[in-house]
This record gives C-alpha cells, sequence and structure tokens, in this order.
C-alpha cells in the first residue's frame, strides 16, 4: 500500500505550493491524519524511530519529525502557483551522488528521491530571488546500523583515535597540532557524543567508581601551635622560632619561645588531577547549557534537561568542595594517563575536545553540513577496529606515527596508505597495509590482471614469501535483511583468484552473520564475510579465524 505524506508550504501567511512523497510500503493501516500544515496517509504517527517502515512521523525525534530511510525509492513533486520560485534547493546542491532525480514541468517538479548511505538532516525547501523562504526537516535514518547506538559509538571511537596523536612524542603533530576554527559539529551530533559519554556503562560508573577511589596526596601544612603541645618539631622549625618569635620565657635558666610552627602531613584530594576531574563535569554542564538553547523542544531538549540534573546531582557531592578550580591541565601526568577512572575521564575529555577539532582532513569532510557519508564512516572505523585485532593477536601497540602522517601544511594529519609499522607473530613479520594497490608491474605486491586495490590487507613473511588475507568494508545488505550481498563475496574471489598469495578475502559488513567458504577439503584457501557492527563485540571471532589462517600457512 502507498504511504502519501503532503507538505503544505507557507512564507508567513502566504501559501506557496505543496511538496508530496509517496513510497510503496507493506505498512497498511489506512489511517488519514491531519496536523498543522502536514497530511499523513497510511503513515503511522509513533513515539520510537523504526528503519522497517519507508516513511514513519516520529513525535520524539527532535531532528525532524518526518523520517526516511537510505536506498529506499521515493516518488516526490512539488506544485505551485507562484513565479520565481525554486524548490529542493539543498536537495540540488549535494556535492556528489545527488539523491534527488527531477523534472520541470509548468508550475510543478516531479521525480525520485533516494539517499544512497547518507544519514542525518536534509530540508525540503524553497528559495526566491536567492533567498530562503520555506523550509521543511527530514531525517534520513539507516537501515544497516542502529543509528541512535551505533553511529555515536563510530564518532566516539574515531575521536578517541584521532586524539591520540595529540600524545605521541615522536610524532610532528605533537607539537603543532592545529584545532580547527570552524564548526564542524551540529548540536545533534554534539548531542549524540554526549549520550555516548553519559551512557550508564560509561561516565556514571567512572564517577561511581571515583567516589570511591579518589586520589589523593599527603601535603605539607604548618600551623602555629603552643610549644607546649608541638608534639613534631624538627630543628629548623626551632631554629626559626629562636629568630621570629617576640615571646620568649624563661624555662630553667633558658629562654624558649611561646609558640613554633608545627608540620604536619595531610591527606588532601585537592591534586590536579581531581580538579581535573571536576572541571570535567563542569565542562560537561556547560556543553548542556549550550544546547538547551539550540534545542529547544523534543526528545532530545527532555533529555538535556535529564542530563542537566544528573550532572547537577554529580557536582553537589560534597568532596567537591574541597577541590578548589583547575589552574592548568595536567595532561603528562601519570595519573590522568593511567590510573583506573582518570584514564577514562581524560579519554572523554579528549573525545570532547579534540576528535573532530583536530584537522583531520580525510574524515572531517564526511561530517560538515547535514548528510554524512556514513560507508565512508563505516570504512574508516573498520580500519582501527582491524588495527585493535592485530594488536592483540601479536601483543604489541600501534604508533599513531605509523598510522597518521603531516599534511602539506605540517599541522594537519591524513591516513598513511600502505605498509604501517609491522606486527610479529611466532617469528612471522606481519604487516597490515591500508588501501594498497597489487598491480601487474609490482613483484611484491602483484596483480596479474587489472590493478586492484583491497580496503585492507594483513601481510604475512614467510619462508622469503609473502602471503596475504584481504578485507574489504561493505556498507552493504540486502533490503529487510542483516545477511551479506552476493556481489561483495564476487568481488572477494576476484581478490583471491588475481592477487598472487592470496589465501583468503572477506567482507566486512555491519551484519550478525558470518559465513566463510573454503575452496577445498584443506580449507587452505576460502572467502567469506564476518558482520562487524559497532558495539558488538565480533571483533574476537575475526582474530581467531586470523589465527587460524596464519598458522595454516
Amino acid at each position: 500500500m502507498t504511504q502519501i505524506v503532503k507538505i503544505k508550504a507557507y512564507d508567513k501567511d502566504s501559501f506557496i505550493g505543496t511538496f508530496v512523497i509517496k513510497c510503496e510500503s507493506d505498512y497498511c493501516d489506512g489511517l488519514f491524519e491531519e496536523m498543522d500544515n502536514i497530511t499523513l496517509e497510511n503513515v503511522p504517527v509513533v513515539y520510537e524511530n523504526s528503519s522497517k517502515m519507508p516513511i514513519i512521523y516520529n513525535k520524539t525525534n527532535e531532528f525532524a519529525d518526518l523520517c526516511l530511510i537510505e536506498e529506499i525509492l521515493y516518488e516526490i513533486s512539488f506544485e505551485s502557483e507562484m513565479a520565481g520560485i525554486e524548490a529542493f534547493s539543498t536537495l540540488q546542491r549535494f556535492e556528489d551522488n545527488s539523491p534527488l532525480t527531477l523534472t520541470e514541468f509548468k508550475n510543478c517538479y516531479k521525480g525520485y528521491l533516494q539517499f544512497s548511505s547518507y544519514v542525518g538532516k536534509t530540508f525540503l525547501d524553497i528559495t526566491k530571488d536567492g533567498k530562503c523562504i520555506f523550509r521543511y526537516p527530514i531525517e534520513i535514518r539507516s537501515r544497516k546500523l542502529d543509528y541512535d547506538t551505533h553511529y555515536p559509538i563510530m564518532i566516539g571511537d574515531l575521536s578517541k583515535y584521532a586524539s591520540g596523536v595529540i600524545f605521541e612524542l615522536t610524532s610532528p603533530i605533537y607539537q603543532e597540532f592545529k584545532l580547527t576554527q570552524s564548526e564542524n559539529q551540529s548540536p545533534y551530533e554534539k548531542f549524540m557524543i554526549l549520550e555516548y559519554i553519559l551512557r550508564p556503562e560509561h561516565l556514571p560508573s567512572i564517577i561511581e567508581y571515583l567516589s570511591r577511589n579518589l586520589y589523593s596526596t599527603l601535603e605539607n601544612r604548618e600551623n602555629e601551635v603552643p610549644i607546649s603541645v608541638a608534639s613534631n618539631i624538627n630543628p629548623n622549625e626551632l631554629l626559626n622560632a629562636y629568630i621570629d618569635s617576640e615571646n620568649l620565657y624563661k624555662f630553667q635558666d633558658i629562654h624558649i619561645p611561646d609558640r613554633i610552627n608545627e608540620t604536619n602531613y595531610v591527606d588532601t584530594i585537592d591534586v590536579a588531577e581531581n580538579r581535573f576531574y571536576k572541571y570535567f563535569l563542569e565542562l560537561i554542564e556547560d556543553l548542556i547549557d549550550e544546547l538547551l538553547l539550540k534545542i529547544e523542544e523534543g526528545y532530545v531538549h527532555d533529555k538535556l534537561k535529564n542530563y542537566k540534573n544528573e550532572l547537577n546531582y554529580y557536582i553537589s557531592q560534597k568532596y567537591f568542595e574541597d577541590i578548589s578550580r583547575l589552574d592548568h591541565i595536567p595532561l603528562n601526568s601519570q595519573v590522568l594517563q593511567k590510573k583506573e577512572g582518570y584514564r577514562d575521564i581524560l579519554l572523554y575529555y579528549l573525545m570532547l575536545e579534540f576528535g573532530f577539532k583536530l584537522n583531520w582532513n580525510t574524515l572531517t569532510n564526511k561530517f560538515k553540513g547535514h548528510e554524512k557519508k556514513v560507508f565512508e564512516l563505516y570504512e574508516y572505523w573498520c580500519y582501527f577496529e582491524l588495527i585493535q585485532i592485530m594488536e592483540s593477536i601479536c601483543e604489541s601497540k600501534v604508533k599513531f606515527k605509523d598510522i597518521f602522517e603531516p599534511g602539506e601544511d605540517m599541522v594537519s594529519i591524513n591516513l598513511k596508505e600502505g605498509i604501517m609499522n609491522s606486527f610479529i607473530y611466532k617469528d612471522m613479520k606481519i604487516d597490515l597495509l591500508y588501501n594498497k594497490s597489487f598491480n601487474r608491474g609490482n613483484k611484491n605486491y602483484n596483480s596479474y590482471s587489472v590493478t586492484l586495490r583491497p580496503d585492507y590487507t594483513i601481510s604475512v613473511h614467510k619462508n622469503d614469501k609473502k602471503y596475504f588475507i584481504h578485507f574489504d568494508a561493505k556498507y552493504k545488505m540486502y533490503i529487510d535483511s542483516e545477511s551479506f550481498k552476493n556481489e561483495d563475496i564476487v568481488k572477494m574471489h576476484a581478490y583471491k583468484d588475481a592477487l598472487k598469495n592470496t589465501i583468503g578475502s572477506y567482507i566486512l559488513y555491519p551484519g550478525t552473520k558470518n559465513r566463510i567458504f573454503y575452496e577445498d577439503e584443506s580449507e587452505s584457501t576460502s572467502v567469506g564475510a564476518f558482520g562487524l557492527t559497532p558495539g558488538e563485540n565480533n571483533e574476537d571471532k575475526i582474530a581467531s579465524f586470523i589465527i587460524e589462517q596464519i598458522n595454516k600457512i
């Protein structure tokens, strides 16, 4: 049955025209609902998001009430009797892969709308003489990821990786990292990172832990006391008392000071690390206040008010009264970098302050504006997941200078392509390659036909030969399924057959099913697919499989 949305556009009190969106759907309730300037036919009015229906009207969604789904084809039109106007201005200005196919008739636009791996906010708008006279927001939601959960996890993870470059002493970025002056994050993206940090298992659990395990140190404190009650006197204090004292009294032919400065050692929590902890909570509170001013109503506004009450409760804890204001950020503190609880606070701080303010050229462009290239974000995220998998297999850490390289201005960063620093596993050298090209002219990385470029390649050195395991990130699944697409497996066959010494090629996709296709009973070569979804911990299965393949060489 067809879902239909009609939106009447007004410029103040003057009627401009009507937008219509249509889509075929299995959903069928036949209800007709009209509210303000929008009419819904067979479109459910809901209070939670869903990726099962092509069109929903979500009253709790602050981003935009009207929600569409990526990769669904919608009929779209606009009719008006007003002259000199242009409709769909925002949709027609997409930098590449425009989702809009449009034909203009007299007083009418007709066409199709289909977003390919773009999620986020966009608009149905109308301009006249270069000025926007009507704008209606719509949200494009992901059908492959749980948008509210997985998207902020990817943002949070990539923020963590990007911010780590600041602490690499050997990196040229260490002293000269650049904070961009432009605003890359929308209020909604800031909210999503905030929501990620304030999940019960994240910052609230850390606050609960630190309330019982605050770092403290011994502090020397001098107090002037009567000499008769002093219990801890050292020679220097006694000498100073004689020099400075105006009141000496005679005792058995000697003169003794009436009062003396006594030094005691007191356990104190007023240290730089706790001041930073307090400052971070106040920073979160300020961010919430900022977002409350920008987001006036809806689910997000209500959530922010709950967060504000939660932060007020945390900051009102009595022990914060004994912690003074921060005068410098102790980034070189071993407590902040290594001690449980404090290192998490530092990570969340970097996530907010540096993650996407750092001028990461290959990534920040994906977050400008409202529409997000989720498939590219997913590709970067998978790369860093593979790095962590290799770190766990080889029990070694990768240096950020081996992942990033400085841009031409020496203050921005780019992802390195090619070989990064090698790992060692059972005396075998293993390289992880990112976007490495294989072609006919390269003996070490050879393709006997056309040039091929897997997203990621594990190169295993054994007996003077290199053996390859390839991975491609595929932000694609069958519609209404959690399974991979067969054509992506075909691409893995191309890698296995054309790239010399390849023992396996596999896709990584945001689904749940793992499937391996072995070439023969020896199970020495194969193609397949692994589900890799943010926050769902399938990394151990991938790591075990990689170990198994390496051990078969």
